[in-house]
């Protein structure tokens, strides 16, 4: 429905000088677009993926197709200027209420993952699931939406985007009947945006207590101290 109705929203900038821009969903044929910015931001800002290496060499094989699979769903949404470049994205993917599911899924990949950076965060993953323990939470709810990735064109930052990319995001996730919105922040500064957003802490553990053998498997510089899931209900 909303891909037939085209861009939904349009954000004006604040002076002339401000090009406009317009949150549409987005289209399998957006990938390579999608990839370009993610690379340019996500890759490169996520704390985990700083304090391991993960990119210092370049791209990363396993990030890469972690972030591909995720647009593989059709809940997700991007953000074009005038010209048609994508300027800011939030990609969605709705998965299961369900006990240890998404947990086992990550401890699975990361116990055969051959990447020694890429593992560690997918053990953190894991052990964010044990943590959060949405299935307990919130017993009577069969799905959630997951805002998966997040990022915006450093140019673009602070113009709104994220608000709009989430109402959006809120809009369709009502649509289908789903009550459950969650976002993980694995930085301080993330953290900020989706308690500025409304959603609520459930589960925020220090990264020097998510351990194996004993040890932190990742510890992110400062201000990043923290590993949270954030949630939202939506009215429906």
């Amino acid at each position: 429905m909303l891909n037939d109705m085209g861009a939904i929203l349009r954000q004006q900038g604040s002076t002339m000088s401000q090009p406009s821009y317009e949150v549409k969903l987005m289209r399998k044929e957006d990938a390579d677009d999608v990839m370009e910015l993610l690379r340019r931001t996500f890759f490169i800002d996520e704390p985990m993926n700083q304090a391991v290496g993960l990119c210092a060499e370049g791209s990363c094989a396993e990030l890469d197709d972690y972030c591909v699979h995720a647009l593989d769903g059709e809940l997700s949404f991007k953000a074009v200027d005038k010209e048609g470049n994508i300027v800011g994205v939030m990609i969605n993917e709705i998965c299961p209420v369900k006990e240890n599911a998404i947990s086992n899924t990550y401890l699975s990949n990361a116990q055969s993952c051959q990447n020694p950076k890429f593992q560690k965060i997918l053990y953190v993953l894991a052990k964010r699931e044990d943590s959060a323990k949405i299935w307990e939470r919130f017993p009577h709810e069969e799905n959630f939406v997951d805002v998966k990735i997040a990022a915006t064109d450093p140019k673009w930052r602070k113009r709104g985007i994220m608000n709009e990319l989430l109402k959006a995001t809120e809009k369709l996730t009502t649509e289908k009947g789903i009550r459950l919105l969650r976002m993980d922040t694995s930085s301080a500064y993330s953290a900020m945006t989706a308690e500025r957003l409304g959603f609520t802490c459930i589960s925020s553990t220090p990264y020097l207590d998510i351990k194996m053998d004993g040890r932190p498997i990742i510890v992110p510089e400062p201000p990043h101290v923290n590993d949270s899931v954030y949630v939202k209900l939506m009215n429906i």
